[in-house]
């Protein structure tokens, strides 16, 4: 891609040619940059899909460790909103910092140094003593986290073709969901049976051999050209003005705005609102999970099938009925409903999670996939950070009620539903 291609790309611009803009969707212009055997990719996907379930156990584990820890620590909603969101803050920051060194480095390292800070981390959770330790450590735990999503992105790029992209990296997001449907349920078994003290410790061992196992999986990136630094692209400033990436980060900004708050806050909705023990929460988020992790890897899938040129529609259609989904949540008494709706919410939610990150795979060069995606990550984790605090301070406000915080979620939903429907037919980065 030479200067004044990479300028086109750089400014969101289309091809006026549309013959032209068919073929570059069905013929990537880059090629696999690491030699890796069918049986080694397929090593690779299981290791990275382990490691993000190990990765969201670990996070989603507050989420029902909280119930037991607001009465150890006598915290209120805000304070325990507090905790809920100090993760995100240092995991949306740290996005950047990870995707710039990905593409500069390789993923090897930054993958490995990643899930070795975040499960000494996870485990140093165990050892909290009070509010202030709860809220430090959850932050440094999120410096360790933050870089695995974009990491994992330049090692998906490492591997495989443009063209079969979208379904590698729909599997190992996905496991977002797979971690927290076994993280919900197994942690809340280890909470109730042991402590929710022992659950991180156990988590923050597992993770450290998981560390070591990636570091034989991953092979180093090789050089492209003699004399060329190919991973010198653009940097985190560059792509922040470009119109797609910012469309792309905002978008993702108000799904997460609702899903995080949603799932942050389910499992005490639950116990609190609704009466149910925290075993059965546990057991009971376990369902919208499992759906989720099924539906993404279908809209990877599609998106590689039939995804070319038609961003719009998976964006606009996910975040609609996000939006309506909440809103019936808002309603339901019944609990089987309520859960029904749940589940609903969070399928629409893998139409927006799924093309966001598979943008930047399929539309960029090779060498600023890291960025690009530690981009459109920060977006979201910064609304990540935001949700559980403005959520528990609506609860607290209102006298305990969640109605007000689940109407603040819907209202995020149709925010993202507006992003989506001005996005350009056209949404083209490629020269």
């Amino acid at each position: 891609m030479n200067r004044t291609e990479q300028g086109a790309a750089m400014n969101g611009l289309a091809s006026p040619d549309p013959k032209r803009d068919e073929r570059a969707d069905r013929t990537p212009v880059e090629t696999a940059t690491t030699d890796y055997s069918r049986t080694r990719k397929i090593v690779l996907l299981v290791m990275l899909l382990t490691a993000w379930v190990l990765a969201n156990a670990d996070r989603v584990a507050m989420s029902i460790s909280i119930v037991p820890i607001t009465g150890e620590f006598a915290l209120d909603a805000r304070e325990a909103g507090l905790v809920l969101s100090s993760f995100y803050v240092t995991y949306a920051v740290m996005n950047l910092a990870a995707g710039w060194l990905s593409d500069r480095f390789g993923s090897r390292r930054v993958l490995v140094f990643c899930v070795l800070s975040w499960s000494v981390f996870t485990s140093l959770t165990g050892t909290a003593w009070s509010l202030l330790s709860l809220i430090v450590i959850r932050a440094l735990f999120g410096v360790g986290e933050g870089g695995f999503a974009p990491a994992s992105s330049v090692t998906i790029a490492e591997a495989y073709r443009k063209s079969e992209r979208a379904r590698p990296k729909s599997l190992v997001i996905g496991a977002t969901f797979l971690g927290s449907a076994f993280g919900t349920g197994w942690i809340a078994a280890m909470v109730h049976s042991h402590g929710w003290r022992f659950a991180y410790h156990v988590l923050g061992a597992v993770g450290v051999v998981m560390a070591v196992g990636l570091w034989f999986v991953i092979k180093d990136a090789p050089r492209r050209g003699p004399g060329k630094d190919s991973r010198r692209g653009p940097g985190v400033r560059a792509l922040f003005r470009t119109p797609i990436m910012r469309r792309t980060a905002t978008m993702f900004f108000f799904s997460n705005l609702l899903m995080v708050g949603l799932i942050s806050w389910m499992p005490s909705y639950l116990v609190k609102a609704k009466h149910v023990n925290l075993m059965t929460a546990g057991f009971a988020s376990s369902l919208p999970f499992i759906c989720s992790f099924v539906s993404l890897n279908i809209v990877g899938w599609l998106l590689d099938r039939y995804g070319a040129r038609k961003e719009r529609r998976f964006l606009a259609g996910g975040a609609l009925m996000m939006a309506v989904f909440m809103g019936a949540m808002v309603l339901s008494s019944d609990l089987w409903l309520l859960l029904a709706c749940w589940t609903g919410c969070m399928v629409s939610y893998t139409f927006v999670y799924g093309t966001v990150f598979a943008i930047p795979l399929k539309r960029l060069p090779d060498s600023q996939v890291g960025t690009a995606a530690g981009v459109v990550n920060f977006g979201g984790q910064i609304a990540a950070a935001i949700s559980p605090a403005v959520m528990g301070l609506l609860i607290q406000h209102f006298g305990g009620s969640y109605v007000p915080a689940m109407l603040f979620l819907v209202g995020a939903g149709v925010c993202a539903f507006g992003v989506a429907a001005t996005w350009p037919r056209q949404s083209s980065i490629e020269a």
